[in-house]
């Protein structure tokens, strides 16, 4: 009587399951794999993109000098990102340099503060070839003074001139919000 064949040897030769079982594994590893990972890329752009959207929305736009009490008032509108100078009864400092003095300023008899007008002439030009290259930074002319509640009229009248002088015609005076 002849051998009735076995279940490894009717599918062809012998240990080809196995090998078929082990292909299949590894095209499902492989399937497996590529889905997670553009999951995972998909994952990562919509919270990169997400942060982007709130950060630019609700990013701190100035600084107040550290030894600068702003007035308080009722105001609206909420800060531009523009140029800041800061007036003290010390010193006017412009994105962080001094430029001059209060002595100085208020003993010039001309109206304009040379080193603030130079300051500005300066920054100007940078913002008019920034411009150049990048038509939505277009050089508005803005200024935000933040002028300590003590200094005199005088010299805000001053500073407000030299920014005039150097082509800063939208002036703007920051205030701490009054509720």
């Amino acid at each position: 009587m002849a051998k009735e064949p076995t279940k490894i040897s009717r599918k062809g030769k012998k240990g080809t399951f196995i090998e078929k079982a082990k292909e299949r594994a590894k095209a499902s590893e492989q399937e497996e794999a590529r889905v997670l990972l553009v999951s995972l890329i998909d994952t990562f752009v919509i919270i990169v993109v997400f942060l982007f959207q709130n950060f630019a929305a609700s990013g701190e736009i100035m600084t107040v000098a550290p030894d600068l009490m702003l007035p308080e008032a009722r105001v609206d509108n909420q800060p531009v990102e523009s140029v800041i100078v800061a007036v003290t009864n010390k010193s006017i400092v412009i994105e962080g340099v001094e430029v001059a003095t209060a002595e100085e300023a208020l003993s010039d008899p001309d109206m304009v503060i040379d080193g603030l007008y130079e300051e500005l002439v300066r920054l100007a030009d940078i913002k008019r070839r920034i411009a150049e290259y990048d038509p939505e930074k277009e050089f508005k002319g803005e200024v935000v003074i933040q002028g300590d509640r003590y200094i005199t009229f005088e010299m805000v009248k001053r500073v407000m001139y030299t920014c005039g002088r150097a082509e800063y015609g939208e002036i703007s005076l920051a205030v701490l919000k009054n509720e």
